[in-house]
């Protein structure tokens, strides 16, 4: 008579394997199975392959001053379902995070998304935290050695700012200075994170172009090759990610919403045209606001962010534009003074308890 068989009796890689590719509720759930497997999912061989393996989600920050507080200051993460059939969001309640235990002071908003950790700030207080919601683990950050502070002309009064830079290591427990930046933008639009570099768009300056981008491992500030065109500011333009590719949506025209992609990072030459949408009467509620592309489905429908409260799907071949709902956990509330804040992100493992020097704080 054989033996029962269980997963245990397969070779360590083969484990590793099969578990690698499962989704991060589900990893998260598996370290509950036995100490053997705790410890293998916090290696960070594992991590590391976890992470590369893991599909892109979308993470919200929701925010709202009428909200009962389940619904107020939480992050929600959002799978994305797309069959040439059917497309949408799927929501697990269990995903929802409650900021408010790692920041219960004030008015926070979300930077940006990288390797599964986010940043907040809280541009008022000037304070900044780092935290991995997969996980559920926040560290608050040191406040930065330098302030922006405005150059006065006499005669003209407030006429530019001089910004130093500064970068935060991670287990070092201090911030470095790199000198100024040279370029001028919206701290509170977002940046994009691509190929080692964080993306901006340039409010004003010399440069030629209207992008910038800052080397994470060379520390440098630079100029970044802009779709031809391209105006600077960011009055109804946004940056962001579209199939890994990085995009502008520039809503700037009266007859165009265009949506371009650089599909060969670094070159000028291979900016394209992904998404002309011409405006017309059904269409009108895009005119003259930033609007920010999500996902395009496979179907060739587009998942947006109009202005900060409300998310869309418009149709290009059919010329319509449909709200989508985002679930709330609190249905019986009916409220129009929501805002959402709202990255692609790739969950992962990585665990803030590895900067050994940080205080962090599980919440």
């Amino acid at each position: 008579m054989s033996l029962p068989v269980s997963i245990n009796d397969l070779p360590p890689h083969i484990i590793i394997d099969i578990l690698s590719r499962l989704p991060i509720k589900t990893i998260v759930q598996c370290k509950c199975v036995c100490n053997v497997w705790r410890n293998l999912l916090q290696e960070p061989y594992f991590v590391n392959l976890h992470l590369s393996r893991s599909h892109t989600s979308l993470i919200i920050h929701q925010r709202g001053a009428y909200l009962p507080p389940s619904d107020s200051d939480i992050l929600k993460l959002f799978e994305f379902e797309d069959d040439h059939d059917r497309h949408g969001l799927q929501y697990n309640p269990s995903t929802k995070f409650d900021l408010r235990f790692c920041y219960p002071k004030g008015t926070i908003h979300l930077v940006g998304s990288v390797n599964g950790l986010l940043c907040f700030c809280d541009y008022r207080n000037e304070a900044l935290f780092v935290c991995n919601p997969a996980v559920r683990q926040n560290v608050s950050l040191v406040e930065p050695k330098h302030k922006t502070r405005a150059l006065l002309d006499p005669a003209i009064g407030p006429c530019s700012y001089e910004c130093q830079g500064e970068v935060y290591t991670l287990g070092t427990g201090k911030w470095r200075s790199i000198g100024t930046v040279p370029f001028e933008y919206d701290c509170c639009v977002y940046s994009v994170y691509l190929n080692g570099n964080i993306h901006w768009l340039i409010c004003a300056g010399k440069s030629p172009e209207s992008i910038c981008s800052f080397d994470v491992e060379k520390e440098l500030f630079q100029a970044f090759p802009a779709p031809p065109g391209l105006s600077r500011g960011t009055l109804y333009k946004s940056l962001g990610l579209l199939g890994g590719c990085l995009c502008v949506c520039d809503n700037s025209s009266d007859s165009d919403l265009v949506v371009w992609t650089m599909k060969e990072y670094g070159i000028k030459e291979s900016w394209t045209k992904e998404l002309v949408i011409r405006k017309n009467s059904n269409l009108e509620r895009l005119s003259y606001i930033k609007v920010t592309p999500i996902k395009v489905w496979k179907n060739g429908d587009i998942l947006m962010l109009w202005r900060n409260d409300v998310l869309f799907l418009c149709s290009p071949e059919i010329k319509t534009v449909e709200e989508v709902h985002v679930p709330r956990d609190s249905a019986h509330v009916v409220t129009r003074f929501i805002t959402y804040e709202m990255l692609p992100h790739v969950a992962s493992l990585l665990s803030l308890k590895d900067f050994r020097t940080e205080k962090v704080d599980t919440f």
